[in-house]
Protein backbone atom coordinates (compact mmCIF):
# COMPACT_ATOMS: atom_id res chain seq x y z
CA UNK A 1 0.00 0.00 0.00
CA UNK A 2 2.85 2.20 1.15
CA UNK A 3 4.47 1.44 -2.26
CA UNK A 4 1.62 2.09 -4.44
CA UNK A 5 1.24 5.83 -2.93
CA UNK A 6 4.86 6.57 -3.33
CA UNK A 7 4.24 5.83 -6.93
CA UNK A 8 1.18 7.96 -7.47
CA UNK A 9 3.36 10.89 -5.96
CA UNK A 10 5.73 10.11 -7.94
CA UNK A 11 3.71 10.15 -10.97
CA UNK A 12 2.12 13.16 -10.16
CA UNK A 13 4.96 14.60 -9.45
CA UNK A 14 6.01 13.98 -12.90
CA UNK A 15 2.86 15.04 -14.66
CA UNK A 16 3.62 18.22 -12.75
CA UNK A 17 7.00 18.60 -13.78
CA UNK A 18 6.18 17.85 -17.49
CA UNK A 19 3.10 20.75 -17.09
CA UNK A 20 5.58 23.34 -15.89
CA UNK A 21 8.09 22.81 -18.76
CA UNK A 22 5.06 22.61 -21.20
CA UNK A 23 3.96 26.50 -19.94
CA UNK A 24 7.16 27.25 -20.00
CA UNK A 25 7.90 26.09 -23.38
CA UNK A 26 4.83 27.52 -24.51
CA UNK A 27 5.52 30.87 -22.56
CA UNK A 28 8.79 30.97 -24.61
CA UNK A 29 7.17 30.49 -28.23
CA UNK A 30 4.19 32.10 -27.95
CA UNK A 31 4.40 35.35 -30.31
CA UNK A 32 4.41 38.41 -28.15
CA UNK A 33 2.07 41.28 -28.94
CA UNK A 34 3.36 44.42 -30.68
CA UNK A 35 6.34 42.54 -31.80
CA UNK A 36 7.51 42.21 -35.23
CA UNK A 37 8.48 39.00 -36.50
CA UNK A 38 11.76 40.03 -37.48
CA UNK A 39 12.11 40.78 -33.32
CA UNK A 40 10.97 37.57 -32.25
CA UNK A 41 14.20 35.97 -31.75
CA UNK A 42 15.03 39.09 -29.19
CA UNK A 43 12.17 38.18 -27.12
CA UNK A 44 13.03 34.92 -26.08
CA UNK A 45 13.37 34.12 -22.03
CA UNK A 46 16.36 32.79 -20.71
CA UNK A 47 16.87 30.79 -16.99
CA UNK A 48 18.62 33.15 -14.18
CA UNK A 49 20.41 31.34 -10.99
CA UNK A 50 17.04 30.29 -9.18
CA UNK A 51 16.04 28.73 -12.73
CA UNK A 52 13.45 31.19 -13.28
CA UNK A 53 12.79 32.38 -16.76
CA UNK A 54 14.19 35.92 -17.26
CA UNK A 55 15.29 38.54 -19.83
CA UNK A 56 17.17 41.43 -20.40
CA UNK A 57 16.55 44.47 -21.99
CA UNK A 58 17.41 45.16 -25.58
CA UNK A 59 19.91 48.21 -24.53
CA UNK A 60 21.31 45.45 -22.06
CA UNK A 61 20.99 47.43 -18.96
CA UNK A 62 19.24 45.50 -17.12
CA UNK A 63 17.71 41.90 -16.22
CA UNK A 64 14.24 41.64 -15.19
CA UNK A 65 11.84 38.44 -14.76
CA UNK A 66 10.06 37.06 -17.85
CA UNK A 67 6.93 37.55 -16.58
CA UNK A 68 7.79 41.78 -16.36
CA UNK A 69 7.57 41.86 -20.49
CA UNK A 70 4.43 43.35 -21.43
CA UNK A 71 3.00 43.78 -17.58
CA UNK A 72 1.96 46.94 -18.65
CA UNK A 73 4.83 48.48 -16.69
CA UNK A 74 7.88 50.03 -18.12
CA UNK A 75 10.94 48.81 -16.28
CA UNK A 76 13.60 48.91 -19.37
CA UNK A 77 14.82 52.44 -19.84
CA UNK A 78 14.81 52.05 -23.61
CA UNK A 79 11.24 50.94 -23.25
CA UNK A 80 11.98 47.48 -24.88
CA UNK A 81 9.74 45.18 -22.57
CA UNK A 82 6.47 46.22 -23.24
CA UNK A 83 6.27 46.32 -26.89
CA UNK A 84 2.22 45.70 -26.43
CA UNK A 85 1.59 48.06 -24.27
CA UNK A 86 1.59 52.35 -23.72
CA UNK A 87 3.16 51.46 -20.46
CA UNK A 88 6.65 53.14 -22.09
CA UNK A 89 6.61 56.27 -23.58
CA UNK A 90 9.83 55.45 -25.97
CA UNK A 91 8.31 52.21 -27.02
CA UNK A 92 7.16 50.90 -30.73
CA UNK A 93 4.18 48.76 -31.29
CA UNK A 94 4.12 46.50 -34.26
CA UNK A 95 1.13 46.45 -36.07
CA UNK A 96 1.25 42.74 -38.45
CA UNK A 97 -2.03 44.61 -40.79
CA UNK A 98 -2.44 40.47 -42.84
CA UNK A 99 -3.37 41.75 -46.34
CA UNK A 100 -2.12 44.69 -46.17
CA UNK A 101 1.54 46.56 -44.98
CA UNK A 102 2.73 46.16 -41.55
CA UNK A 103 3.38 49.20 -39.70
CA UNK A 104 4.68 50.86 -36.47
CA UNK A 105 2.87 53.36 -34.00
CA UNK A 106 4.03 55.19 -30.84
CA UNK A 107 3.30 52.81 -27.62
CA UNK A 108 1.83 56.02 -26.25
CA UNK A 109 -1.36 55.12 -29.38
CA UNK A 110 -1.85 51.56 -27.81
CA UNK A 111 -5.38 50.76 -26.06
CA UNK A 112 -6.01 54.74 -26.64
CA UNK A 113 -9.53 53.99 -27.41
CA UNK A 114 -9.04 55.17 -31.09
CA UNK A 115 -8.86 53.42 -33.73
CA UNK A 116 -5.42 54.19 -36.03
CA UNK A 117 -5.26 53.98 -39.29
CA UNK A 118 -2.19 52.68 -39.61
CA UNK A 119 -2.97 49.65 -37.55
CA UNK A 120 -5.80 48.52 -39.95
CA UNK A 121 -6.15 44.93 -38.42
CA UNK A 122 -7.12 47.07 -35.33
CA UNK A 123 -4.33 45.72 -33.08
CA UNK A 124 -3.86 48.55 -31.33
CA UNK A 125 -7.38 48.38 -29.47
CA UNK A 126 -7.92 45.02 -27.78
CA UNK A 127 -8.93 46.43 -23.29
CA UNK A 128 -12.01 46.23 -24.68
CA UNK A 129 -12.81 50.35 -24.55
CA UNK A 130 -13.76 50.02 -28.48
CA UNK A 131 -13.94 47.79 -31.10
CA UNK A 132 -11.65 48.23 -34.28
CA UNK A 133 -13.10 46.23 -37.21
CA UNK A 134 -9.93 44.86 -39.37
CA UNK A 135 -9.83 46.76 -42.10
CA UNK A 136 -6.67 45.79 -43.98
CA UNK A 137 -8.46 43.52 -47.09
CA UNK A 138 -10.70 46.55 -47.98
CA UNK A 139 -7.60 48.75 -47.45
CA UNK A 140 -4.87 46.47 -49.30
CA UNK A 141 -7.28 45.76 -51.95
CA UNK A 142 -7.42 49.60 -52.41
CA UNK A 143 -3.57 50.23 -52.36
CA UNK A 144 -2.60 47.48 -54.46
CA UNK A 145 -5.39 49.11 -57.13
CA UNK A 146 -3.64 52.49 -56.81
CA UNK A 147 -0.15 50.63 -57.05
CA UNK A 148 -1.13 49.12 -60.55
CA UNK A 149 -2.51 52.56 -61.79
CA UNK A 150 0.94 53.90 -60.51
CA UNK A 151 2.57 51.33 -62.09
CA UNK A 152 1.20 51.30 -65.30
CA UNK A 153 1.35 55.13 -65.46
CA UNK A 154 5.08 54.56 -64.49
CA UNK A 155 5.52 52.30 -67.77
CA UNK A 156 3.69 54.98 -69.74
CA UNK A 157 5.66 57.77 -68.80
CA UNK A 158 9.01 55.92 -69.10
CA UNK A 159 7.92 55.47 -72.65
CA UNK A 160 8.23 59.02 -73.08
CA UNK A 161 11.53 59.32 -70.89
CA UNK A 162 12.72 57.08 -73.29
CA UNK A 163 12.06 59.15 -76.02
CA UNK A 164 13.51 62.18 -74.26
CA UNK A 165 16.66 59.79 -73.18
CA UNK A 166 16.87 59.55 -77.02
CA UNK A 167 16.42 63.43 -77.81
CA UNK A 168 19.08 64.49 -75.24
CA UNK A 169 21.70 61.69 -76.34
CA UNK A 170 21.34 63.48 -79.84
CA UNK A 171 21.83 66.99 -78.47
CA UNK A 172 25.03 65.60 -76.56
CA UNK A 173 26.10 63.96 -79.68
CA UNK A 174 25.74 66.79 -81.58
CA UNK A 175 27.61 69.11 -78.85
CA UNK A 176 30.48 67.02 -79.24
CA UNK A 177 30.64 66.91 -83.09
CA UNK A 178 30.13 71.24 -82.66
CA UNK A 179 33.44 70.84 -80.24
CA UNK A 180 35.28 68.66 -83.02
CA UNK A 181 34.67 70.97 -85.15
CA UNK A 182 35.67 74.05 -83.51
CA UNK A 183 38.51 72.72 -82.50
CA UNK A 184 39.96 72.66 -85.95
CA UNK A 185 38.28 75.60 -86.79
CA UNK A 186 40.28 77.28 -84.04
CA UNK A 187 43.75 75.87 -85.66
CA UNK A 188 42.69 77.35 -88.44
CA UNK A 189 41.75 80.44 -87.33
CA UNK A 190 45.08 80.90 -84.96
CA UNK A 191 47.35 80.07 -88.02
CA UNK A 192 45.51 82.42 -89.92
CA UNK A 193 45.41 85.17 -87.34
CA UNK A 194 49.12 84.28 -86.68
CA UNK A 195 50.28 84.59 -90.20
CA UNK A 196 48.34 88.15 -90.80
CA UNK A 197 49.75 89.47 -88.25
CA UNK A 198 53.20 88.52 -89.96
CA UNK A 199 52.15 90.34 -93.22
CA UNK A 200 51.35 93.13 -91.01
CA UNK A 201 54.30 93.81 -89.75
CA UNK A 202 55.88 92.94 -92.70
CA UNK A 203 53.32 95.40 -94.25
CA UNK A 204 54.51 97.98 -91.73
CA UNK A 205 57.82 97.95 -92.21
CA UNK A 206 58.51 96.70 -96.06
CA UNK A 207 56.81 98.01 -99.45
CA UNK A 208 54.36 96.21 -100.84
CA UNK A 209 56.43 95.95 -104.11
CA UNK A 210 59.32 94.63 -102.70
CA UNK A 211 57.75 91.69 -101.00
CA UNK A 212 56.14 90.86 -103.91
CA UNK A 213 59.24 91.34 -105.96
CA UNK A 214 61.11 88.76 -102.82
CA UNK A 215 57.73 86.06 -103.53
CA UNK A 216 58.66 86.06 -107.04
CA UNK A 217 62.30 85.11 -106.52
CA UNK A 218 64.05 81.73 -106.85
CA UNK A 219 65.37 81.89 -103.54
CA UNK A 220 61.84 82.69 -102.51
CA UNK A 221 60.50 79.70 -103.76
CA UNK A 222 63.36 77.56 -103.24
CA UNK A 223 63.23 77.94 -99.59
CA UNK A 224 59.11 77.50 -99.53
CA UNK A 225 60.23 74.26 -101.27
CA UNK A 226 62.46 73.45 -98.84
CA UNK A 227 60.01 74.14 -96.05
CA UNK A 228 57.42 71.82 -97.49
CA UNK A 229 59.85 68.82 -97.96
CA UNK A 230 60.95 69.14 -94.23
CA UNK A 231 57.27 69.06 -93.09
CA UNK A 232 56.31 66.10 -95.41
CA UNK A 233 59.17 64.41 -94.24
CA UNK A 234 58.52 65.28 -90.81
CA UNK A 235 55.26 63.83 -90.80
CA UNK A 236 56.40 60.42 -92.72
CA UNK A 237 59.09 60.07 -89.82
CA UNK A 238 56.39 60.29 -86.98
CA UNK A 239 54.42 58.31 -88.77
CA UNK A 240 56.81 55.38 -89.26
CA UNK A 241 58.11 55.64 -85.85
CA UNK A 242 54.60 54.61 -84.38
CA UNK A 243 54.18 51.96 -86.85
CA UNK A 244 57.65 51.05 -85.80
CA UNK A 245 56.72 50.76 -82.06
CA UNK A 246 53.60 49.07 -82.98
CA UNK A 247 54.98 46.30 -84.87
CA UNK A 248 57.57 45.67 -82.13
CA UNK A 249 54.99 45.55 -79.22
CA UNK A 250 53.53 43.08 -81.34
CA UNK A 251 56.63 40.85 -82.33
CA UNK A 252 57.55 41.15 -78.46
CA UNK A 253 54.37 39.70 -77.74
CA UNK A 254 54.85 36.99 -79.97
CA UNK A 255 58.41 35.93 -78.84
CA UNK A 256 57.18 35.86 -75.51
CA UNK A 257 54.26 33.43 -75.82
CA UNK A 258 56.13 31.34 -78.24
CA UNK A 259 56.33 27.86 -77.39
CA UNK A 260 59.24 26.16 -79.87
CA UNK A 261 58.01 22.53 -78.74
CA UNK A 262 54.09 23.56 -80.70
CA UNK A 263 54.94 25.86 -82.70
CA UNK A 264 55.45 25.53 -86.70
CA UNK A 265 58.75 26.37 -88.58
CA UNK A 266 57.95 29.59 -89.97
CA UNK A 267 56.95 31.08 -86.66
CA UNK A 268 60.34 29.69 -85.35
CA UNK A 269 61.68 31.53 -87.54
CA UNK A 270 60.78 34.64 -87.48
CA UNK A 271 61.09 34.77 -83.87
CA UNK A 272 64.67 33.43 -84.07
CA UNK A 273 65.13 36.81 -86.99
CA UNK A 274 63.54 39.51 -84.91
CA UNK A 275 65.93 38.26 -81.51
CA UNK A 276 68.91 38.40 -83.26
CA UNK A 277 67.55 41.98 -85.21
CA UNK A 278 67.07 42.74 -81.27
CA UNK A 279 70.62 41.72 -80.67
CA UNK A 280 69.58 38.71 -78.38
CA UNK A 281 71.49 36.08 -79.28
CA UNK A 282 69.75 32.44 -80.22
CA UNK A 283 71.85 29.40 -78.35
CA UNK A 284 71.43 25.89 -79.00
CA UNK A 285 69.71 23.81 -76.00
CA UNK A 286 72.51 22.01 -74.13
CA UNK A 287 71.94 17.64 -74.47
CA UNK A 288 68.88 16.66 -73.09
CA UNK A 289 68.06 20.55 -72.52
CA UNK A 290 63.93 21.26 -73.78
CA UNK A 291 63.73 24.01 -76.77
CA UNK A 292 61.12 25.47 -74.18
CA UNK A 293 63.90 26.46 -71.64
CA UNK A 294 66.22 28.03 -74.36
CA UNK A 295 63.04 30.44 -75.16
CA UNK A 296 61.95 30.93 -71.35
CA UNK A 297 66.02 32.40 -71.46
CA UNK A 298 65.41 34.82 -74.25
CA UNK A 299 61.92 36.05 -72.49
CA UNK A 300 64.35 37.82 -69.91
CA UNK A 301 65.92 39.73 -72.01
CA UNK A 302 62.85 40.71 -73.89
CA UNK A 303 61.76 42.51 -71.23
CA UNK A 304 64.82 44.86 -71.31
CA UNK A 305 64.55 48.14 -73.16
CA UNK A 306 64.99 47.61 -76.86
CA UNK A 307 67.98 49.33 -77.41
CA UNK A 308 67.43 48.67 -81.67
CA UNK A 309 64.42 50.21 -81.26
CA UNK A 310 65.45 53.29 -79.12
CA UNK A 311 68.46 53.84 -81.86
CA UNK A 312 66.20 54.11 -84.57
CA UNK A 313 63.65 56.58 -82.55
CA UNK A 314 66.40 58.35 -81.71
CA UNK A 315 66.05 62.29 -83.12
CA UNK A 316 69.86 62.99 -83.08
CA UNK A 317 70.87 66.84 -83.20
CA UNK A 318 67.64 67.31 -85.38
CA UNK A 319 65.16 67.40 -83.04
CA UNK A 320 61.09 67.94 -83.25
CA UNK A 321 61.66 71.56 -81.87
CA UNK A 322 64.14 72.29 -84.25
CA UNK A 323 62.39 71.45 -87.18
CA UNK A 324 59.43 73.33 -85.41
CA UNK A 325 61.69 76.08 -85.46
CA UNK A 326 62.61 75.70 -89.10
CA UNK A 327 58.86 75.90 -90.45
CA UNK A 328 57.68 78.36 -88.19
CA UNK A 329 60.26 80.52 -90.05
CA UNK A 330 58.76 82.79 -93.04
CA UNK A 331 60.67 82.67 -96.12
CA UNK A 332 60.88 86.23 -96.23
CA UNK A 333 61.79 86.82 -92.74
CA UNK A 334 64.96 84.32 -93.85
CA UNK A 335 65.81 85.88 -97.24
CA UNK A 336 66.07 89.49 -94.71
CA UNK A 337 67.55 87.93 -91.56
CA UNK A 338 70.50 85.97 -93.92
CA UNK A 339 71.63 89.57 -95.29
CA UNK A 340 70.98 91.26 -91.97
CA UNK A 341 73.66 88.87 -90.16
CA UNK A 342 76.03 88.88 -92.76
CA UNK A 343 79.47 90.20 -90.78
CA UNK A 344 81.29 92.75 -91.96
CA UNK A 345 79.38 93.98 -95.10
CA UNK A 346 78.79 97.39 -94.90
CA UNK A 347 76.27 97.64 -96.95
CA UNK A 348 73.70 95.06 -94.44
CA UNK A 349 75.04 96.96 -91.58
CA UNK A 350 73.73 100.27 -93.10
CA UNK A 351 70.36 97.94 -93.54
CA UNK A 352 70.20 96.83 -90.12
CA UNK A 353 70.65 99.65 -87.97
CA UNK A 354 68.51 101.36 -89.89
CA UNK A 355 70.68 104.33 -90.27
CA UNK A 356 70.38 108.39 -89.70
CA UNK A 357 69.01 108.64 -93.68
CA UNK A 358 65.67 106.35 -92.66
CA UNK A 359 65.17 108.81 -89.50
CA UNK A 360 66.00 112.12 -91.48
CA UNK A 361 62.13 112.66 -91.67
CA UNK A 362 61.53 112.47 -88.09
CA UNK A 363 63.33 116.19 -87.95
CA UNK A 364 61.98 117.97 -91.29
CA UNK A 365 58.85 120.23 -91.57
CA UNK A 366 55.49 118.08 -92.71
CA UNK A 367 55.50 119.87 -95.83
CA UNK A 368 59.09 118.56 -97.11
CA UNK A 369 59.08 115.38 -95.67
CA UNK A 370 57.40 113.60 -99.45
CA UNK A 371 60.25 115.54 -101.89
CA UNK A 372 62.28 113.90 -98.85
CA UNK A 373 60.77 110.99 -99.45
CA UNK A 374 61.01 110.65 -102.84
CA UNK A 375 64.19 111.61 -103.24
CA UNK A 376 65.51 108.63 -100.71
CA UNK A 377 63.55 106.19 -102.88
CA UNK A 378 65.32 107.32 -106.43
CA UNK A 379 68.42 107.70 -104.63
CA UNK A 380 68.07 103.75 -103.15
CA UNK A 381 66.44 102.24 -106.35
CA UNK A 382 69.77 103.55 -108.46
CA UNK A 383 71.99 101.72 -105.78
CA UNK A 384 70.33 98.63 -105.63
CA UNK A 385 70.37 98.42 -109.38
CA UNK A 386 73.60 99.65 -109.33
CA UNK A 387 74.39 96.61 -106.87
CA UNK A 388 75.79 98.83 -104.60
CA UNK A 389 73.41 98.03 -101.72
CA UNK A 390 70.80 94.88 -101.24
CA UNK A 391 67.31 95.22 -100.83
CA UNK A 392 66.73 97.10 -97.27
CA UNK A 393 63.32 97.28 -94.93
CA UNK A 394 62.14 101.19 -95.56
CA UNK A 395 60.71 102.59 -92.42
CA UNK A 396 57.48 104.38 -94.25
CA UNK A 397 55.94 107.78 -91.76
CA UNK A 398 52.11 107.75 -91.93
CA UNK A 399 51.53 110.55 -94.01
CA UNK A 400 50.76 114.20 -92.76
CA UNK A 401 46.86 113.91 -92.19
CA UNK A 402 47.79 110.89 -90.07
CA UNK A 403 46.58 108.09 -93.12
CA UNK A 404 48.39 104.92 -93.29
CA UNK A 405 49.64 103.55 -96.76
CA UNK A 406 46.70 101.55 -98.22
CA UNK A 407 48.83 97.84 -98.15
CA UNK A 408 49.28 98.64 -94.71
CA UNK A 409 45.39 99.59 -94.05
CA UNK A 410 44.78 96.42 -96.23
CA UNK A 411 46.86 94.30 -94.10
CA UNK A 412 45.42 95.69 -90.86
CA UNK A 413 41.77 95.23 -91.95
CA UNK A 414 42.63 91.56 -92.55
CA UNK A 415 44.39 91.03 -89.49
CA UNK A 416 41.60 92.64 -87.30
CA UNK A 417 39.00 90.63 -88.83
CA UNK A 418 41.03 87.45 -88.31
CA UNK A 419 41.86 88.28 -85.02
CA UNK A 420 37.80 89.33 -84.75
CA UNK A 421 36.71 85.45 -85.85
CA UNK A 422 39.32 83.44 -83.96
CA UNK A 423 38.16 85.28 -80.71
CA UNK A 424 34.54 84.27 -81.89
CA UNK A 425 35.62 80.98 -82.30
CA UNK A 426 37.30 80.44 -78.94
CA UNK A 427 34.74 82.11 -77.07
CA UNK A 428 32.53 79.42 -78.98
CA UNK A 429 34.28 76.41 -78.26
CA UNK A 430 34.47 77.28 -74.54
CA UNK A 431 31.14 77.75 -74.30
CA UNK A 432 30.27 74.42 -75.54
CA UNK A 433 32.99 73.12 -73.66
CA UNK A 434 31.41 74.56 -70.57
CA UNK A 435 27.57 73.22 -71.82
CA UNK A 436 29.34 69.93 -72.65
CA UNK A 437 30.95 69.78 -68.81
CA UNK A 438 28.04 70.55 -67.16
CA UNK A 439 25.80 68.34 -69.15
CA UNK A 440 25.13 65.21 -67.20
CA UNK A 441 24.82 67.44 -63.67
CA UNK A 442 22.37 69.77 -65.37
CA UNK A 443 19.90 67.57 -67.45
CA UNK A 444 20.22 64.35 -65.79
CA UNK A 445 21.91 60.44 -65.65
CA UNK A 446 21.02 59.90 -69.23
CA UNK A 447 20.21 63.24 -70.42
CA UNK A 448 16.72 62.89 -69.91
CA UNK A 449 15.74 66.73 -69.00
CA UNK A 450 17.80 68.20 -72.15
CA UNK A 451 14.35 67.99 -74.24
CA UNK A 452 12.23 69.87 -71.64
CA UNK A 453 15.03 73.13 -71.48
CA UNK A 454 13.02 76.69 -72.08
CA UNK A 455 9.86 74.63 -71.97
CA UNK A 456 6.89 76.59 -70.13
CA UNK A 457 3.54 75.14 -68.53
CA UNK A 458 1.21 77.31 -66.69
CA UNK A 459 -1.78 77.41 -64.06
CA UNK A 460 -4.73 79.77 -63.47
CA UNK A 461 -4.76 79.20 -59.71
CA UNK A 462 -7.63 81.98 -59.46
CA UNK A 463 -5.73 85.45 -58.33
CA UNK A 464 -2.69 84.65 -59.72
CA UNK A 465 -1.64 82.07 -62.95
CA UNK A 466 1.74 80.28 -62.89
CA UNK A 467 4.25 79.80 -64.77
CA UNK A 468 7.05 77.62 -64.67
CA UNK A 469 9.97 76.69 -66.94
CA UNK A 470 12.41 73.88 -67.08
CA UNK A 471 15.85 75.19 -66.35
CA UNK A 472 14.14 78.64 -66.62
CA UNK A 473 12.06 80.64 -64.52
CA UNK A 474 9.56 80.44 -62.40
CA UNK A 475 7.05 83.37 -62.65
CA UNK A 476 3.60 84.52 -60.81
CA UNK A 477 1.24 86.75 -63.16
CA UNK A 478 -1.61 88.60 -61.49
CA UNK A 479 -4.75 87.83 -63.34
CA UNK A 480 -6.42 91.11 -63.18
CA UNK A 481 -3.18 93.04 -64.60
CA UNK A 482 -0.06 94.03 -62.70
CA UNK A 483 3.38 93.42 -62.68
CA UNK A 484 4.96 89.92 -63.60
CA UNK A 485 6.58 88.77 -60.43
CA UNK A 486 9.51 86.34 -60.76
CA UNK A 487 9.73 83.17 -58.30
CA UNK A 488 12.87 82.82 -58.99
CA UNK A 489 15.42 81.02 -61.77
CA UNK A 490 16.54 77.29 -61.96
CA UNK A 491 19.46 77.25 -59.45
CA UNK A 492 20.30 73.44 -58.94
CA UNK A 493 18.69 70.35 -57.90
CA UNK A 494 18.05 68.53 -54.70
CA UNK A 495 18.31 70.88 -52.02
CA UNK A 496 18.42 68.77 -49.07
CA UNK A 497 21.54 67.27 -50.21
CA UNK A 498 20.55 63.92 -49.33
CA UNK A 499 20.89 61.72 -51.84
CA UNK A 500 23.42 61.39 -54.84
CA UNK A 501 23.22 62.03 -58.45
CA UNK A 502 23.20 58.23 -58.50
CA UNK A 503 20.05 58.09 -57.06
CA UNK A 504 16.68 58.90 -58.56
CA UNK A 505 15.64 60.93 -55.26
CA UNK A 506 18.60 63.76 -56.22
CA UNK A 507 16.20 64.32 -59.46
CA UNK A 508 13.15 65.24 -57.64
CA UNK A 509 13.54 68.00 -56.85
CA UNK A 510 15.05 71.20 -58.12
CA UNK A 511 16.10 74.87 -56.73
CA UNK A 512 14.54 78.13 -58.74
CA UNK A 513 16.13 81.31 -56.56
CA UNK A 514 17.28 85.01 -57.03
CA UNK A 515 13.86 86.05 -57.83
CA UNK A 516 11.91 89.30 -56.83
CA UNK A 517 12.74 90.75 -53.87
CA UNK A 518 9.65 90.76 -51.20
CA UNK A 519 8.77 94.09 -49.83
CA UNK A 520 10.37 94.63 -46.38
CA UNK A 521 11.88 90.69 -47.34
CA UNK A 522 14.28 88.64 -49.15
CA UNK A 523 14.30 87.63 -52.71
CA UNK A 524 11.70 85.14 -53.61
CA UNK A 525 12.66 81.60 -54.46
CA UNK A 526 10.83 78.19 -54.64
CA UNK A 527 11.58 74.47 -54.73
CA UNK A 528 10.28 72.45 -57.34
CA UNK A 529 8.82 68.37 -56.86
CA UNK A 530 8.40 66.43 -59.82
CA UNK A 531 6.24 63.09 -60.02
CA UNK A 532 5.50 60.72 -62.67
CA UNK A 533 2.99 61.63 -65.44
CA UNK A 534 2.76 60.66 -68.97
CA UNK A 535 2.44 64.60 -69.77
CA UNK A 536 4.28 68.07 -68.59
CA UNK A 537 2.00 69.82 -66.09
CA UNK A 538 1.90 72.32 -63.46
CA UNK A 539 -0.14 71.07 -61.21
CA UNK A 540 0.11 73.05 -57.75
CA UNK A 541 1.46 76.35 -55.91
CA UNK A 542 1.72 77.72 -52.78
CA UNK A 543 3.62 79.63 -50.65
CA UNK A 544 4.65 77.75 -47.98
CA UNK A 545 6.49 80.20 -45.97
CA UNK A 546 6.94 83.91 -46.38
CA UNK A 547 8.67 84.49 -49.95
CA UNK A 548 9.23 80.46 -50.50
CA UNK A 549 6.81 79.07 -52.78
CA UNK A 550 6.42 75.64 -53.12
CA UNK A 551 5.66 74.43 -56.85
CA UNK A 552 4.28 71.06 -57.85
CA UNK A 553 5.27 70.02 -61.13
CA UNK A 554 4.57 66.51 -63.47
CA UNK A 555 6.73 65.31 -66.11
CA UNK A 556 7.36 61.77 -67.68
CA UNK A 557 11.14 63.14 -67.22
CA UNK A 558 10.97 61.37 -63.47
CA UNK A 559 9.45 58.34 -64.78
CA UNK A 560 12.42 56.42 -63.70
CA UNK A 561 12.28 52.49 -64.64
CA UNK A 562 10.92 50.37 -61.22
CA UNK A 563 14.24 47.95 -59.86
CA UNK A 564 14.66 45.78 -57.09
CA UNK A 565 16.38 47.98 -54.91
CA UNK A 566 13.96 50.72 -55.52
CA UNK A 567 10.87 48.34 -54.96
CA UNK A 568 12.24 47.11 -51.68
CA UNK A 569 12.77 50.70 -50.87
CA UNK A 570 9.11 51.47 -51.55
CA UNK A 571 8.15 48.64 -49.69
CA UNK A 572 10.09 49.47 -46.41
CA UNK A 573 8.82 52.83 -47.05
CA UNK A 574 5.25 52.56 -46.66
CA UNK A 575 5.71 50.38 -43.09
CA UNK A 576 5.10 53.46 -41.20
CA UNK A 577 7.30 54.59 -38.49
CA UNK A 578 5.06 57.37 -36.41
CA UNK A 579 7.76 58.36 -34.86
Amino acid sequence: MVRLNLAVAALAAGAISTASSSSSSSSSTKQLRGVAPADAQKYQPTSNANGQPSWTCLDGSKHIAWSAVNDDYCDCPDGSDEPGTSACPNATFYCANAGHIPARIRSSRVDDGICDPECCDGSDEQDGKVHCPNRCDKVGREYRKRATELENLRRAGGKIRDKYIADGRKHKEALHAEIAKLEVELDVATTNEARLKQELVRAETVDKAVIDAKSKTPLYAKLSAHQDAIRSLKDKNAALKHELQTLTLLLDDLAKGYNPNYQDMAVKGAVVAYKEWRGIKSESPADGADDAAAAADGVDQLAADNVKLNELLDEGSWDADKLASLLAEDPLDIMDGGLAGAAGDKRVAAEADGGLLFRIHEYLPDGVVPYFEAMVDTLLDVLIKANVITDVKRMRPKAADGAEPENVAAARRAHSEAATHLSRVSNDLSTRRHKLHEFDTRYGRHAEFRALENQCVSQNMGEYTYEYCFFGRATQMPNNGGAHISLGTFANWNPKADATPDSDEYWMQQVYARGQRCWNGPERSAIVDLECATSNELRDVFEAEKCIYSIKVATPAVCFAQNTSSSTATAAAHEHNEL
